[in-house]
């Protein structure tokens, strides 16, 4: 019985370290927090739930949508903030904007900029794919998962480019990491790593963070010679057991407006 006991704690043990240092996104919260968005593109906007989860007050929930309080309350019909309960289901009011992103006043980053930041094309590497990913998180910037990355044992960021949602870095802000600076691989070679600020099985992007996307990965593929079919979800790679980058991210619209772009500014 006691070598049993103690072959149990040896592969619970095992479990912990293997899951502790695993690279990539941070694990997300339960997908109950947020009711599943229409998929198909639509001239309207669908109504957005956001389920009521333990500790979260009404201050905290319109944060988290970039909308006053008051607000949010006036949507429910609210009248007392004390009276918020676990499991409520609240209506995110966003008038005039489509089913995929968030409300936000900030502006995607130009495209002049973007290739500022990216630098000129270094083929001595050989970039060939591009993987898009979520860091599971809320909040957060460049700074703070190089911070975990470093506690985790990864050797620090382990993204190229980090895109900011408004908390700790800009709304839409475009972060280079360490690795893009000295073109080094952060997990598969040949393959960029993009990470957007937000937990995407709960929240949608914010117009700027994936109108930044845009532009970062319109520019990648530009002077990197990347094909659509070579952009991807994390949750694509084979043997990859993810949700990221969530499921409320418009993949499908990431591509058509790389299409579109492609289209409208063909190659010389």
């Amino acid at each position: 019985m006691r070598r049993r006991a103690e072959g149990f704690l040896k592969k619970v043990f095992f479990f912990l370290l293997v899951a502790f240092f695993i690279p990539g996104c941070a694990h997300a919260p339960s997908r109950s927090a947020f009711l599943p968005l229409a998929r198909p593109v639509s001239s309207q906007a669908t109504p957005v739930y956001h389920v009521v989860q333990r500790g979260e007050t009404f201050y905290r929930i319109a944060k988290l949508y970039g909308m006053s309080a008051g607000d949010l309350m006036a949507a429910n019909r609210a009248s007392d903030p004390a009276t918020l309960e676990v499991g409520q289901r609240l209506l995110i009011p966003r008038p005039g904007l489509s089913e995929f992103f968030a409300p936000s006043t900030a502006r995607p980053l130009p495209l002049e900029e973007v290739r500022t930041l990216v630098g000129p094309a270094r083929h001595d590497y050989g970039w060939q794919t591009i993987t898009v990913h979520h860091s599971g998180t809320l909040k957060g910037s460049a700074r703070n998962f190089h911070r975990d990355h470093l506690r985790r044992g990864m050797g620090g960021l382990f993204y190229h480019f980090v895109i900011g949602n408004g908390s700790y870095s800009g709304d839409g802000q475009i972060e280079v990491g360490w690795r893009w600076k000295k073109q080094l691989k952060a997990n598969r070679p040949h393959d960029i790593q993009i990470c957007l600020v937000g937990d995407f099985n709960r929240q949608v992007p914010t117009e700027a963070e994936f109108g930044s996307l845009v532009n970062l990965v319109a520019v990648l593929r530009r002077e990197y010679g990347i094909s659509l079919d070579d952009i991807r979800r994390h949750e694509d790679i084979k043997g990859k057991h993810t949700e990221c980058p969530g499921e409320h991210f418009p993949f499908l619209k990431l591509l058509s407006t790389l299409d579109d772009i492609e289209k409208n500014n063909p190659r010389r």
